[in-house]
């Protein structure tokens, strides 16, 4: 068995845990970039994170204050990830512990559900800044946490209403009070607008169908993504038209209206590309969207602006290269938008292979045969297979796939035969697809295969 070159034990090392504890306090400590990533004092120690703050729970008595700053101290060292699990592991243990209608589960504590009705004694101080330490975690989780977090967080939440605090209450009328006011709140002639950071809102009302209008919203939200607002957000927006994006199939949303509208304005695309690029992040979602139309942040944005130039493809095949493709799917929904739009050149295509490669399976449409059993398309289409790995794989693909023990041209052959099929369908209808072909374009087609 390999011995272990980091510390797990508590026992017998309390005065080295005491010396971490204070390193993190202070800022001194690092981490290890070995998995599983120990914390690493200057003179050399090295203890796996989860002991330490298992520790700190058992050591330190509880104070809200006290916990909050040592646990940002964290965050902002090494991310929420590196330590939910454990933080929640024990917070939920000291919860267990104060309060009698808890119960611990396999995997969490909960109140049962009983039809009986529980006269809510009057909480303590103590008892009051526990659960608001777990309204914290609980938004820790939002804020930072994957979208799916927000499941965690809501069970939280729950806990906290039936133990009879009013601060989750609070919380939906004020948000955690940390954003400035300008920030989360603005009222004028034009429009008004009300954010809220736990849990993860914006609400964009306009009164005026106007340029200026348009660009103070997005000048809102902008502001917002650049503070300490949750990734994963919802849009809610109001105005007096209803216009969508001219796209089949997207879902009618706020941000559908939001960008379907502002894109109209160029002067505007500016703040679009800037939401872009302060939003696109990759397994962030937006809330407001059922799991089969699940989309990333700058979604709208990307097919708003994706339709309006081609000196905006950039930006689409950026986007495409970041969205998690075993779990986004709604960009299939553009691609015939595009294909309508721009059809197949030199540039369209490198934007449709990536959009076809940007989910685990295409579907195919009968209406991308005719844009592509043109005999142009077809050369552009044969010099993509014949370039594939150099077009259409990064320097990081390539690496993946070689640490991984997978051949780079046996993964560019297999992402070839799943375009041929988003493009002409299952291979048992490319005989009729031949027939309505010329000569050259046969041949130009056979090399395809």
């Amino acid at each position: 068995m390999r011995e272990l070159n980091y510390l797990v034990k508590i026992e017998g090392n309390e005065a080295l845990l005491e010396r971490f504890i204070s390193a993190i306090e202070n800022g001194t400590v690092k981490v290890d970039k070995a998995y599983p990533n120990p914390y690493l004092l200057d003179t050399g120690e090295k203890f796996l994170l989860d002991k330490i703050i298992e520790y700190f729970f058992t050591t330190r008595a509880f104070s809200k204050d006290q916990y909050i700053a040592f646990f940002e101290k964290l965050r902002k060292l090494n991310g929420f990830d590196s330590y939910y699990y454990s933080l929640g592991k024990q917070t939920e243990e000291l919860v267990f512990n104060t309060f009698e209608r808890v119960k611990k589960g396999k995997y969490k504590i909960f109140i049962p559900k009983t039809e009986e009705k529980h006269s809510q004694p009057d909480l303590s101080e103590d008892q009051k800044e526990l659960l608001s330490f777990l309204c914290y975690l609980a938004v820790s989780h939002i804020k930072y946490g994957p979208s799916y977090a927000s499941v965690t967080a809501n069970e939280y939440f729950d806990i906290v209403i039936e133990l009879g605090s009013d601060e989750v209450e609070k919380l939906k009328k004020f948000g955690t009070g940390k954003l400035p006011k300008e920030l989360t709140d603005y009222k004028d002639s034009d429009f008004t607008a009300k954010a809220n950071d736990v849990f993860a809102t914006i609400n964009i009302k306009l009164n005026n169908e106007t340029e200026e209008s348009y660009g103070k919203a997005l000048s809102f939200v902008n502001a917002l993504l650049k503070s300490d607002f949750p990734k994963s957000y919802e849009i809610a927006f109001s105005s007096k038209n209803k216009e969508l994006l001219p796209v089949k199939g997207l879902p009618k949303c706020g941000q559908n209206y939001l960008f379907a509208e502002a894109v109209k304005y160029p002067n505007l695309h500016k703040s679009i590309l800037e939401y872009i690029n302060l939003s696109k992040k990759e397994y962030e979602w937006y809330n407001n969207l059922e799991d089969e139309n699940c989309a990333m942040p700058s979604t709208f944005a990307v097919f708003a602006l994706g339709l309006q130039d081609e000196k905006y493809f950039e930006t689409l095949i950026d986007y495409y290269q970041t969205v998690d493709e075993e779990h986004q799917s709604i960009q299939a929904k553009f691609t015939p938008a595009f294909l309508e739009k721009f059809g197949v050149t030199e540039k369209s295509i490198r934007v449709y292979i990536n959009a076809l490669l940007s989910m685990q399976e295409h579907p195919h449409n009968k209406a991308f045969i005719p844009y592509f059993a043109a005999e142009n398309s077809l050369k552009l289409l044969l010099d993509s297979k014949e370039n594939f790995t150099a077009y259409y794989f990064t320097d990081q693909d390539i690496k993946e796939y070689s640490d991984s023990g997978n051949d780079t041209q046996e993964m560019a052959d297999y992402c070839w035969g799943s375009i041929m099929y988003t493009t002409f369908g299952k291979s048992k209808g490319f005989s009729k697809i031949v027939k309505e072909l010329n000569e050259e374009q046969k041949a130009l087609f056979e090399k395809l295969l």
